[in-house]
């Protein structure tokens, strides 16, 4: 087995499944934002986005490095993309009803603006997009979270990897037919009141 990746845009629990999903198959977690920081493989820090600006080349680096020493790992985060495709052997990508994700990142205290940003990455399914992009659809799986609990989002990943639940690949989660007309013109009037 080779590794497995979660994605998602923040907000969708990518940290939380990933450590349970570490623990239940017993191998590490690698979370990519803390890996980035505690190793500095960052350019500089963008204050007016409130994050660290990745060093690629350094990540993708060690993070090869790291594969080849421990072997499969579960690696986590919102720019799973840039690792190689070949030490993937399957790429979760975690999905979450806009308006609970509204919520959710609102509740950490996140700037109007930045939750704006975020929302409206994750209704045009940007981090989707971006692994097939660089992965091709035949290892990319998106996983609805909403309303979901950690224990049926990590079941149903368990159920995919050990193949007792066939899974679809590439998109199959769009936001803009799935949600109430209502729904989906309050997540349009957010994101344009909000975004920059």
């Amino acid at each position: 087995m080779k590794c497995i990746g979660i994605s998602g845009t923040p907000g969708t629990g990518k940290t939380s499944v990933a450590r349970t999903l570490s623990q239940i198959l017993n191998i590490p977690h690698i979370d990519l934002s803390s890996y980035v920081v505690n190793n500095n493989l960052y350019t500089h820090y963008d204050e007016e986005r409130s994050s660290y600006v990745i060093d690629e080349d350094k990540v993708r680096v060690g993070i090869i490095n790291l594969y080849r020493e421990k072997g499969p790992m579960i690696i986590s985060g919102h720019y799973i993309e840039i690792i190689p495709r070949d030490i993937f052997e399957i790429v979760f990508i975690l999905r979450r009803n806009p308006l609970e994700l509204i919520g959710i990142l609102i509740d950490r205290g996140w700037t109007y603006q930045k939750i704006a940003e975020n929302v409206e990455a994750e209704l045009l399914s940007i981090c989707t997009l971006n692994a097939i992009d660089e992965f091709g659809e035949d290892i990319v799986v998106e996983i609805d979270v909403s309303s979901k609990s950690l224990d049926e989002v990590v079941q149903e990943i368990v159920n995919i990897v050990h193949r007792s639940k066939t899974s679809s690949r590439g998109i199959s989660i769009d936001w803009t037919a799935m949600l109430s007309e209502e729904d989906l013109e309050k997540v349009l009037k957010f994101i344009e009141k909000h975004k920059a």
